[in-house]
């Protein structure tokens, strides 16, 4: 049995006072909050360890240590998403450069084309717009509906031989959408395409299992998850990871380096290292890890049941106040747990609620996101107009939240609402 109130004790930032007044902390979708388990473990490595990790390099007691711990990690994050080896996963700094990695490493040619959706994060949907600038393929784009649901359908239709690659996001960090993940990768794998998912809000809350899904590739942001900044995972297939080309070389990454007749011959080492070149954030890894050992202890069952209980109340109080245009569908069995609102009526912005809870509650502070959460072509699809300064507030939550949080603010947004009359 999780006895939450011991976990939100875990997370020190929420048991102060911030200018005299109670957290309520709403905004895990952009960045969550760090147990001190997490930093302990990270702590350790700076204050005991502090030197090199990774093959060939220092070999010395502490240096071993470190490569130990590391690649502890890894295999850790290997068993929460369920990939066949910590061979398919490669450290990143965060989920974009994930998606960097894959898009600039892509074999493809000028006579294919690229899947991605208007839904997509700018880190899912750039990095393969740059790609096919570059190589001359086509880029298409599969619109969400209004609510920003998807259907098998609509990926059918922009799907063919030639797509070399499906990328999407699996939750939305705007309207909370779960995509038809498993309907996508059938389909994809019909036609030849490898996919890759954006599991940035969805690993943190879910249990995530990428071999079931029998994705290509998923990248991570670690930081969604507990753990520290800077720091990302990506997953791959090893035998599709074989087929990517370098991103970056350098040191860590040579098995070696031969020099006859004034030329030189570099040899690769296999994946994931050829991925991984120079000094990595040993420390970011080890608290990586301490993250990952954090959800499993919870379980991730019981994470998405927690939730789930608190979106439902969320979004269902919001739209009872009928004086908010809610993103995304209006069931929260259907998404994640957070929800992108905005007044309907002109009098405020988002910028504006954001202000408001932040300053104007008496004995707290709502912390939220106010802005376009780096996802503009959809808010342009449904009329919201990010060019002119137009955007949302979001309310995101995560395993540290109460349901007494979730009461407070829809109470305080029903004040608020009073204003917009």
């Amino acid at each position: 049995m999780v006895v939450w109130a011991r976990i939100r004790k875990d997370f020190p930032v929420l048991n102060q006072l911030y200018e005299g007044k109670s957290l309520i902390y709403f905004d895990s979708a952009c960045m969550a909050l760090k147990p001190v388990q997490v930093w302990e473990a990270m702590e350790y490595y700076y204050k005991y360890l502090g030197a090199c990790g990774g093959a060939g390099r220092s070999t010395h007691s502490l240096g071993v240590e470190t490569s130990q711990l590391t690649e502890e990690a890894r295999v850790k994050i290997a068993s929460f998403i369920n990939a066949r080896s910590q061979n398919e996963i490669i450290w990143t700094r965060n989920a974009t450069e994930g998606m960097n990695i894959i898009a600039a490493t892509l074999p493809i040619e000028k006579d294919q084309n690229i899947v991605t959706t208007s839904l997509e994060h700018h880190s899912g949907m750039l990095p393969f717009f740059k790609k096919c600038q570059e190589v001359g393929c086509e880029l298409r784009l599969v619109d969400a509906k209004p609510d920003g649901t998807f259907d098998a359908a609509d990926f059918e239709e922009k799907i063919d031989d030639k797509t070399k690659i499906v990328s999407f996001v699996h939750a939305s960090n705007l309207t909370g959408t779960i995509a038809p993940l498993e309907d996508v990768v059938k389909i994809s794998h019909e036609h030849g395409a490898w996919v890759v998912s954006d599991e940035a809000q969805f690993a943190p809350h879910n249990k995530l299992d990428v071999k079931k899904l029998d994705v290509d590739f998923s990248v991570l942001s670690i930081h969604k998850a507990c753990g520290p900044t800077g720091i990302g995972a990506l997953y791959g297939k090893y035998e599709l990871l074989e087929q990517l080309d370098m991103f970056l070389v350098g040191g860590d990454v040579i098995e070696d380096v031969v020099y006859e007749n004034g030329k030189i011959t570099p040899k690769y080492l296999p994946p994931p290292h050829k991925f991984e070149a120079g000094l990595q954030n040993y420390g970011g890894m080890m608290g990586a890890g301490a993250a990952i050992d954090y959800l499993q202890k919870i379980g991730m069952e019981n994470v998405h049941n927690r939730e789930q209980s608190f979106s439902k109340r969320l979004l269902e109080g919001i739209l009872e106040l009928e004086k908010f245009e809610v993103l995304g569908p209006l069931d929260y069995k259907q998404r994640a747990a957070l929800v992108s609102f905005r007044p309907k009526s002109d009098v405020m912005n988002h910028n504006d609620v954001t202000e408001y809870f932040n300053d104007m509650i008496p004995h707290h502070k709502i912390l939220m996101r106010s802005g376009n959460m780096c996802v503009h072509p959809f808010q342009y699809q449904i009329g919201i107009n990010p060019g002119k300064g137009e955007g949302i507030t979001r309310a995101s939550l995560y395993i540290y939240n109460t349901m007494d949080e979730v009461e407070i603010f829809l109470t305080e947004l029903e004040n608020f609402a009073k204003a917009l009359d």
